[in-house]
């Protein structure tokens, strides 16, 4: 027999247990229907957390002289500037407001 008539055959034995009454054709349709939902693959979340890629940041050097310039200005001037991100921005106090400047390198155009 084929898998299909024997897991109608259980079908029919679980019901008739239960005291259902179903016909043949309905347990070879509901067989039918389990075969088809195993082939089905289902696509969970694993448990273990996935390892991210630690990734070398390369240091632009360039930027970092710029924005040491500006915040040396900025000492002399206000002499509360503060460093809030390497190479990209900081931030001073005038007249006891709180000001950031950022430095943003654009990209070159594309051709």
């Amino acid at each position: 027999m084929k898998e299909k008539e024997l897991l109608a055959e259980e079908i029919l034995e679980e019901a008739r247990k239960d005291g259902d009454e179903i016909t043949y054709e309905d347990a070879l349709e509901m067989a039918e229907m389990e075969i088809k939902a195993r082939q089905i693959k289902r696509y969970e979340k694993s448990d273990t957390p996935k390892k991210k890629a630690i990734r070398e940041r390369k240091i632009d050097y360039e930027k970092k002289n710029i924005l040491d310039s500006l915040i040396d200005g900025f000492m002399k001037k206000y002499s509360r500037a503060v460093k809030v991100k390497p190479e990209s921005e900081f931030s001073f106090t005038f007249n006891e407001s709180e000001y950031t400047v950022k430095l943003i390198k654009h990209r070159p155009p594309k051709k």
